[in-house]
């Protein structure tokens, strides 16, 4: 009798063992499927406002990347040669629009660089006519982002100084922009020019360069 009942005793327990990890399995299957799955971070698209340059960051969802309301996956927007697609229907600054006549658009550093550079040398060819040094003179004026005629100076004529800096200031806001997005900053290994007239043009020379 005595054994009977530990036998009875027994198959209760058991019984019960086995109903709480039928339940803990199922109750450990249920957080699993709450677990949110997770998106590969390499696999997330460039999304942008209206194929411009403005970009936003992409949402996972259910292990998906998509891009948020109001943006578009690059991959959807249209590409033309020299201008890939979420970089702006055309650059926004003047540096990156920057051009003259004349001169190519070309970039150093800075966007447009030679192009503002080949600029400020036209403008100044048209004011350095000379006959003797001290016909010739340093200009000043605000080179601002771009640091040209900082070293070597800019060197003109006595007489076409004055319009030479107003015209090249002029120049140098419509590059730059306010603010630039971009400075030139060059470094000189030479301290103090001379202007000096050479083959009827104002040039800076070294002071024991002589004439």
């Amino acid at each position: 009798m005595r054994k009977l009942v530990l036998l009875m005793l027994c198959g209760l327990w058991l019984g019960c063992q086995s109903e709480s990890s039928e339940k803990a399995s199922r109750d450990a299957g249920d957080g699993d499927a709450s677990v949110e799955a997770e998106c590969v971070r390499a696999e997330a698209p460039t999304c942008c406002l209206g194929c411009e340059d403005v970009l936003t960051e992409p949402v996972c969802t259910d292990g998906k990347w998509t891009c948020p309301e109001g943006s578009t996956d690059q991959r959807q927007c249209p590409s033309r040669p020299g201008l890939p697609a979420c970089s702006g229907a055309s650059p926004s600054h003047p540096q990156q629009t920057y051009t003259y006549p004349g001169c190519e658009n070309a970039d150093y550093n800075c966007p447009r660089l030679l192009t503002v550079y080949c600029a400020l040398e036209s403008i100044r060819a048209e004011h350095n006519q000379c006959e003797q040094d001290r016909d010739c003179v340093a200009a000043e004026f605000d080179a601002r982002c771009t640091d040209h005629g900082q070293c070597p100076p800019a060197m003109v004529s006595v007489t076409g100084r004055a319009d030479f800096e107003t015209k090249a200031a002029a120049e140098v806001a419509r590059y730059c922009g306010d603010p630039p997005i971009c400075a030139a900053r060059g470094s000189c290994s030479v301290e103090y020019f001379v202007p000096r007239c050479k083959q009827g043009r104002c040039v800076a020379d070294w002071p024991d360069a002589g004439t």
